[in-house]
């Protein structure tokens, strides 16, 4: 028997850098568990370690941040799962491939009843980031608000959804009007448009909800913006650059206001953690997602054989994209 995996060879374009392998299929040793992988969530990360714009994987590699499958195999000492369990696969695993061999320490097991295994497989990179944000970096009490601007970017969603859990209030900036009714569905106390918020009117109605967390997810000149939003002493996280641009904050806002501006990367939330605090994060997130609390917008499924379909498809940006991509591997 065998199975099919996706292997990046080299970087440079997807049509070069990726192809097809077959591979033996997977016994495992005494403590691990041979998942056969129901969805791969993708991310633009995947495209920018294909190309190696951003080296995140060392090749030869099995591409793929998160996933979700099904056990299918135990070694003979592996009490903590059985046979037929749904798991969460962790983070960074090479997740593009039919089956994958773990140890079962490392999987976190989904509570029944499940949801969809394109929602599943999304909940590991952006839920973590999410709860991070709204976790690590300030004391937010209940009925304090956050703003956030690519406020339905799959993150910006599962924040919205994680701060109404918490009691906390989010402002949410998009560029669409159409996407209002989405994310107040969500759970979002208020939306507003990128192109009405810098307006005299719309500053000062922000400005009085004494807001002092400011999430950043486009840099460029939205940092600055966020700085003009929040209450002097504030903070502002970046954790990404949908502009491709760095973050622009002016003199001004430093040193009249001070604000402070700082990076976030999801994986220092790992190292403040325990690995039984993860697992039961994970776990909760799970949960979340179950109960439908947690829900991305998927653009399109793809399967193995569709790979240069799907890695065209999360290349592409706004409407065009119109959420997120996931791979099927079995389908």
């Amino acid at each position: 028997m065998s199975y099919l995996a996706l292997k990046l060879t080299q970087y440079g374009p997807p049509e070069t850098s990726l192809q097809l392998v077959e591979c033996q299929e997977e016994i495992p040793s005494s403590e691990e568990a041979v998942i056969h992988v129901d969805a791969v969530g993708m991310h633009i990360a995947d495209s920018l370690t294909a190309r190696g714009t951003e080296k995140l994987k060392e090749v030869p590699c099995i591409p793929g941040f998160e996933g979700v499958g099904t056990v299918k195999k135990l070694g003979s000492k592996a009490k903590r799962l059985k046979e037929g369990d749904k798991v969460l696969l962790p983070m960074g695993t090479g997740a593009m491939t039919q089956q994958i061999k773990l140890p079962t320490s490392s999987l976190t097991r989904v509570p029944e009843p499940y949801a969809p295994d394109e929602q599943l497989a999304l909940i590991t990179v952006n839920g973590f980031t999410a709860y991070f944000l709204l976790r690590d970096y300030m004391k937010l009490n209940q009925d304090d608000w956050i703003i956030q601007n690519a406020a339905n970017s799959n993150v910006g969603r599962y924040l919205i959804a994680l701060a109404k859990e918490e009691g906390i209030k989010t402002l949410n900036i998009v560029r669409r009007e159409s996407l209002f009714s989405e994310l107040i569905a969500l759970g979002a106390t208020e939306v507003i448009l990128d192109s009405e918020h810098e307006e005299e009117k719309m500053l000062e109605n922000i400005l009085s909800k004494n807001i002092k967390l400011g999430i950043d997810a486009v840099a460029g000149p939205a940092t600055e913006r966020l700085a003009k939003s929040i209450a002097n002493g504030g903070l502002i996280i970046n954790y990404g650059t949908v502009t491709k641009e760095m973050c622009q904050i002016s003199f001004w806002s430093l040193f009249r206001k001070k604000i402070t501006l700082k990076g976030m990367s999801t994986l220092s939330g790992f190292e403040t953690r325990t690995e039984a605090r993860v697992k039961e994060i994970h776990k909760n997130l799970a949960l979340m997602a179950n109960q439908s609390l947690l829900q991305t917008k998927i653009a399109a499924t793809y399967g193995l054989k569709d790979y240069l379909k799907a890695y065209n498809h999360i290349d592409r940006t706004g409407t065009e994209r119109d959420g997120k991509v996931v791979l099927l591997p079995n389908n």
